[in-house]
């Protein structure tokens, strides 16, 4: 949806550099979209469940992805994922709206 550009001054941007901004932050917030709601099924199974045990946080998370069939291949997405969200992090706050 790309809301997080009208916290962004983009008319002190080129083009390149907004298409640029833009897709770090959809691929960033993607990333980051799939491990919080990776975790959040985690916490609602052990809710369903009532075993407190089941529970994860974001380290054991990411440390299940390794139980899947395409584990590697799918935290080394993530972990792309998350360093294009740290570069988006300070593109925004290079250009941030106060």
């Amino acid at each position: 949806m790309r809301r997080f550009l009208r916290q962004l001054d983009t008319g002190t941007m080129s083009h390149r550099t907004k298409q640029i901004v833009t897709a770090l932050g959809v691929g960033g917030g993607v990333a980051r979209g799939v491990v919080f709601a990776a975790a959040g099924i985690f916490i609602l199974v052990a809710a369903v469940r009532f075993d407190p045990d089941e529970a994860k946080g974001v380290d054991a998370t990411l440390r299940s992805f390794t139980q899947t069939p395409v584990g590697p291949w799918l935290l080394v997405g993530v972990a792309i994922g998350l360093v294009l969200f740290g570069v988006f992090s300070f593109a925004s706050a290079r250009w941030r709206r106060l």
